[in-house]
């Protein structure tokens, strides 16, 4: 149906109340419809079967007071028939014998069809401009020298009842559609209302470029209050995407301003011919900014990556050789430290080795960084049994206040010491480690004191 309106360029109604209130209206109509019609076949059946009962009854009664010694026929019809019930007998081959006075010589239609060996058979005919329920029965006593009795009984009162009835019945069904259509209307009002509402609420967080919020409400049905959640919840996803492209965009003109700056001089420099020495500090100062912007860039491209896409490039991989080639690498970087590991054989995880390499090369680039010479910077990893391995990178270097701490993850921070002892960081390395981390469904946390010292302690997950 819906396809053939589709083809005929017929669109039902659009709004809710209105799909609600026609749908429940042509539902109830059906029903009612069903129901009166099923209502008045039993009412005429019952009123039938009533009078085929005292038809029935009143032929018996006849066939037993033929069969008594020295009854009379015309005065046994005389005295069952009344006003509302005729009387006739005939012979076996159908003709009339003896007839109730209230017929007033007038015949039931009798049919010869109906007189068969059956004892009783029930017929509804034409009889004086009215119709009568005729009941042939076949006498059974022997004493009886009839061979059937007809009995009529006039059933103009049964098509009263049933036309009274119809009536009624159309009546209580025209009430009974006007009160369930105006509380039709008025629930799907009611409940179509806290649609409406979330539906120009969502317009105006739209229109606001998803800023503002969809106020929480109880109001409607269940499923509408899991409808306001659902869209909320979405709301608010979009919301942090919008928040990691606006952060993505601020973040790379922060990071790329001075590297692009360095390049523009280095090229002001090779445009006005500069040569030997000079030229080749310039192309190695140029490629260092490069390297630098391209750090940064995929460290921001890391950053603004959504949390599904972990997993596309993991692979089996150990731990284990991991950080022992990068603690060898941090000894050969800073020879005035002394670079210590713990690290148990077969530590194998699965993940982006790229990022994992990333992760602890930044952890120990910090740690070198921030310890004077003469330091030592340790780096140890602890299996706890239950599937995850704890890495940690410790240091005896400037330390990091609470306060600092408590900010270190976040992008572009630097405590105060921090930018005094190493002006060219970015400010992006621990906000990269901790994305790396989470990606790979672990944790980062740096424990802050005010003492010499810092503690990054890295909870990943382990195979098997």
């Amino acid at each position: 149906m819906r396809r053939l309106l589709k083809r005929l360029h017929i669109h039902g109604p659009q709004r809710l109340v209105t799909r609600l209130s026609l749908s429940f209206a042509i539902l109830f109509l059906v029903t009612f419809a069903v129901v009166a019609i099923l209502t008045l076949y039993y009412a005429q059946r019952t009123f039938q079967t009533s009078i085929d009962d005292n038809l029935e009854g009143l032929a018996q009664t006849v066939d037993e007071r033929l069969g008594q010694p020295g009854a009379q026929p015309d005065q046994v019809v005389e005295d069952l028939s009344s006003a509302a019930q005729f009387i006739e007998l005939t012979d076996s081959t159908g003709k009339i014998t003896t007839l109730s006075s209230n017929l007033a010589q007038r015949p039931l239609p009798v049919s010869t069809r109906a007189l068969s060996p059956n004892n009783t058979h029930f017929r509804t005919s034409k009889f004086l401009n009215s119709d009568v329920r005729v009941i042939y029965y076949r006498l059974t006593n022997p004493a009886s020298n009839h061979g059937y009795v007809v009995a009529a009984s006039p059933i103009d009162t049964v098509g009263d009842a049933l036309s009274r009835l119809v009536i009624v019945v159309s009546i209580a069904g025209a009430f009974g559609l006007l009160i369930a259509a105006a509380g039709t209307v008025w629930l799907s009002r009611r409940e179509s209302h806290p649609l409406q509402d979330l539906a120009d609420q969502v317009q105006e967080t739209a229109a606001s470029g998803f800023r503002k919020q969809i106020p929480a409400s109880e109001e409607g049905s269940l499923e509408t209050r899991e409808l306001r959640e659902a869209i909320t919840n979405l709301i608010e996803r979009q919301q942090e995407v919008l928040a990691r492209e606006r952060a993505f965009f601020a973040d790379s003109s922060h990071v790329l301003r001075t590297p692009l700056a360095v390049l523009r001089g280095d090229i002001e420099l090779l445009e006005q011919g500069a040569y030997g020495k000079e030229r080749l500090e310039i192309v190695a100062q140029a490629r260092a900014s490069i390297d630098t912007m391209s750090r940064a860039v995929n460290g921001l491209l890391l950053l603004a990556r959504e949390p599904e896409e972990a997993g596309s490039g993991w692979e089996v991989l150990s731990l284990t050789v991991l950080l022992a080639r990068l603690v060898d690498e941090c000894r050969v970087a800073a020879p005035q430290l002394k670079v210590t590991a713990d690290i148990p054989p077969d530590l194998e995880m699965a993940g982006d080795p790229q990022q994992l390499h990333d992760l602890f090369a930044s952890l120990l680039e910090n740690a070198r960084h921030y310890t004077p010479a003469g330091g030592t910077i340790t780096v140890t990893a602890e299996p706890d049994g239950e599937g995850n391995v704890t890495v940690s990178v410790c240091d005896t270097g400037i330390g990091l206040a609470e306060e600092d701490a408590a900010h270190a993850l976040e992008r572009f921070y630097r405590g105060a010491q921090a930018r005094r002892r190493f002006p060219a960081g970015s400010g992006l390395g621990l906000a990269i480690a901790a994305r790396v981390a989470g990606i790979h469904r672990g944790q980062l946390t740096i424990a802050g004191n005010d003492g010499p010292g810092t503690t990054v302690r890295v909870v990943l997950p382990l195979l098997n």
